[in-house]
């Protein structure tokens, strides 16, 4: 067995060098005003009643790995009136599915963010549009405010 050590690493021309595991990029958002995660005096909610409610922020890219998988994290303050019905929190891929978890379960205010893994394939330069998703199951009234999304694009 021989071990090779090297100062530099380069890809070739136009090419990138992506490690499994590795982040290849980040992007984050949040909504420019209303319910982002920094307007805490002027923060307005998100009412959620019987319904799905899709891009109260969005992330858009262009893919740079056909191979890659995305980590996609939604979060929001939530809170709602009664645990009647489901509150549930995700996202969706360029207008296809809707991609949710169950999140919430109490009267109060609280902070949900959760992690997806999205194994979708493409094409490196496809640009991949991810769109917050929140729902709610019943007619109770349920809100969400400081809503953000963070994508990871990963190799594999």
């Amino acid at each position: 067995m021989s071990i090779l050590k090297v100062d530099t690493l380069q890809p070739a021309t136009a090419s990138g060098v992506n490690i499994a595991g590795h982040v290849i990029q980040v992007h984050y958002n949040t909504p420019a005003s209303g319910q982002n995660m920094t307007d805490i005096s002027g923060q307005s909610s998100v009412t959620i009643n019987n319904t799905t409610v899709r891009g109260t922020t969005s992330v858009s890219f262009s893919r740079q790995d056909a191979n890659s998988f995305f980590l996609v994290q939604v979060g929001a303050t939530v809170a709602r009136a009664s645990t009647a019905g489901e509150m549930r929190m995700g996202y969706r891929l360029n207008s296809g599915s809707d991609q949710v978890a169950y999140i919430a379960d109490n009267e109060s205010w609280q902070r949900v963010d959760p992690l997806f893994k999205d194994t979708t394939t493409g094409n490196v330069g496809d640009t991949v549009t991810f769109e917050s998703v929140i729902a709610n199951t019943a007619a109770t009234g349920n809100y969400a405010r400081h809503v953000m999304m963070c994508v990871w694009e990963v190799a594999q």
